[in-house]
């Protein structure tokens, strides 16, 4: 690595290099070592097609499966890549998963809108009926477990043991049920966040509403940003970083974890009022009470611009949602 005028500068073709001692290594099946040269070369290049598929496989070969979807996914939804290389590798890891419906879905939807390959439609229709078989068998053979809708009300455990069963289950047949679930003022606002989560990963296209702190809204799960997508949400990242990065790394990364934290019991409602300062103000200051570290309100003001009375609505807010994320589920 080189310096120049403060600046970071590669030695010439690292990436390459990186990438190719990565690919050796998947053809050495030594599967670690293979991932982290590839993570070490998406630091030069994060949408560099082999590396972000170098990674799929090895988290495929090393059982990481949910890994390798989720990378495999954004591949194909983002047209990176071979589509027909990727889309082969997604659908291997869908029947290791056991996700039959998911790869029958797939299947339709690629034999209806694209053209396949002669030497590859063989496959892509005997895996089809394959899906198919086992989707019927599964649906003969389901047995859904007994829920008692009054005893998950009132037992966060019993709303846990839900969602887990939704998670492992290939079957999302009962809407009514977490529709109940969403607009029930008694059920961990968490667990909410984690069954729009999963109808949004089964990209469900059926609305849904939800009731959270007294707000509610109706939502498309398919339709659904991630968290980091809101502009709000960069924006404090960014004005944190101005702010307290050099000065406390490590108190940066805990402020930035109670702020993603906070996101992730609201979801899908963004944070109120939209004053980026405000959000990073409450943060900055609350990560240093939490550190034992005093700094003072005419400190905290001066350096984001904000007036007391608000910053202290947005800090109760954040010290309440604090409680409620922090409680065992």
């Amino acid at each position: 690595m080189k310096k120049n005028d403060g600046k970071v500068i590669p030695f010439p073709r690292l990436k390459e290099r990186l990438i190719e001692r990565g690919m050796e290594a998947l053809r050495k099946k030594e599967y670690e070592r293979a991932l982290d040269l590839f993570e070490e070369a998406e630091k030069w290049d994060k949408d560099h097609d082999e590396i972000i598929l170098g990674k799929a496989i090895c988290f495929l070969e090393l059982g990481k499966l949910h890994e390798a979807k989720a990378i495999c996914k954004k591949m194909l939804h983002e047209d990176q890549g071979n589509y027909f290389t990727v889309l082969q590798i997604y659908l291997t890891i869908l029947v290791q998963l056991g996700q039959y419906e998911e790869v029958q879905m797939t299947i339709e939807a690629v034999l209806e809108e694209h053209k396949v390959p002669p030497y590859q439609a063989e496959h892509f229709y005997k895996l089809l009926d394959f899906s198919r078989k086992m989707n019927k068998e599964q649906e003969e053979n389901y047995t859904p477990p007994a829920f008692s809708f009054e005893k998950m009300i009132e037992n966060v455990d019993e709303q846990m043991k839900y969602v887990h069963f939704l998670q492992h289950s290939s079957h999302i047949k009962h809407y009514q049920t977490i529709q109940d679930f969403l607009d029930h003022p008694d059920i961990h606002p968490v667990v909410k966040t984690m069954l729009l989560q999963i109808l949004r990963e089964r990209e469900i296209t059926k609305k849904v509403f939800i009731t959270k702190f007294g707000k509610n809204m109706t939502v498309i799960p398919n339709e659904l940003k991630d968290i980091s997508e809101y502009h709000l949400v960069q924006r404090v990242f960014n004005l944190l970083e101005d702010h307290l990065a050099s000065e406390n790394p490590t108190l940066y990364e805990a402020v930035k974890d109670m702020w993603l934290r906070h996101l992730y019991v609201l979801y899908p409602f963004p944070p109120e009022p939209p004053n980026e300062s405000l959000w990073a103000a409450a943060l900055h200051q609350i990560g240093y009470e939490l550190h034992g570290i005093e700094m003072d309100d005419d400190e905290i003001q001066a350096l984001y611009h904000v007036d007391l009375q608000p910053l202290r609505q947005v800090q109760k807010q954040i010290k309440h949602i604090q409680e409620i994320s922090n409680l065992q589920l």
